[in-house]
């Protein structure tokens, strides 16, 4: 199958086309670097291409080619914040945002072993600049749970220890997504507390583990708030993991106002 720009393209709407507020809600919303091209399609739609693409058998061909074009326009000026790394190229020679989140679908679609999607998943980290890609791959990741959960949590705690902006966070959304489950979550929080994130972190980093650290307190409560009690988390991640748990209806109001006192 196809998968041009020109074939993406028939993918959009044509409201974002025609309609410039519209399209620039939606960019706004998405956040991507500045320069990176956005072609304007849905989740949905891109979901759909990934499929095609794992269902024609035209899945390694395209990855391939796209992790080529990935590592011969990767810079390596750095990060935000300062945080050195390899940063994927904007522009009319780098990847369009939809071909980057097709991307990492793809790899949560395709029926490969463990090992060699891991080595999918370290080729494509570099092509990953905003939340919505990392967030997107993450969610979608439900091979997790049918492979060898050890060997992924292996994997997860290397990337939640790297410095690059988008590895931490690729790292621990996949663990709030994955591994706050009865079994995992008491190691999981405490990887994350371990870690120490500071308020210096970029941003993307922090409000990672604030939304993992909500998502404990929504899920078990007893176990996440001794870390809340005690203050473990920098005061930008402690506040907001606060704030973002008191926002969930599955906090009781009793509970809430715990929380609130210990802003």
């Amino acid at each position: 199958m196809p998968t041009t720009e020109s074939y993406l393209m028939s993918f959009v709407p044509e409201r974002f086309l025609t309609d410039e507020k519209y399209r620039r809600g939606h960019i706004n919303i998405l956040a991507p670097r500045e320069g990176t091209r956005i072609l304007g399609m849905h989740t949905p739609e891109m979901k759909l291409v990934a499929k095609q693409l794992v269902k024609s058998g035209e899945w390694e061909r395209q990855l391939a080619q796209w992790s080529g074009r990935e590592a011969s326009s990767t810079d390596n000026s750095g990060g935000k914040a300062g945080k050195a790394g390899k940063r994927p190229l904007t522009g009319e020679n780098g990847l369009t945002h939809e071909e980057r989140m097709i991307w990492g679908l793809v790899i949560d679609y395709v029926k490969v072993p463990l090992e060699e999607r891991l080595e999918m998943i370290e080729k494509f980290i570099p092509a990953v600049d905003n939340w919505a890609i990392c967030d997107n791959f993450c969610c979608n990741a439900h091979w997790v749970e049918k492979e060898d959960k050890e060997r992924i949590w292996s994997f997860i705690s290397g990337l939640i220890d790297s410095k690059e902006e988008f590895r931490v966070r690729v790292g621990l959304i996949l663990a709030l997504a994955h591994f706050l489950d009865k079994d995992n979550l008491p190691r999981t929080i405490k990887a994350v507390a371990d870690r120490a994130f500071s308020d210096e972190d970029p941003y993307y980093i922090r409000m990672g583990a604030a939304w993992l650290f909500a998502e404990a307190l929504c899920k078990q409560y007893e176990s996440a708030l001794p870390y809340i009690k005690s203050r473990r988390l920098s005061p930008w991640i402690h506040n907001k993991s606060i704030q973002k748990a008191r926002e969930s209806y599955r906090i009781s109001e009793d509970r809430k106002t715990e929380l609130k006192s210990m802003k």
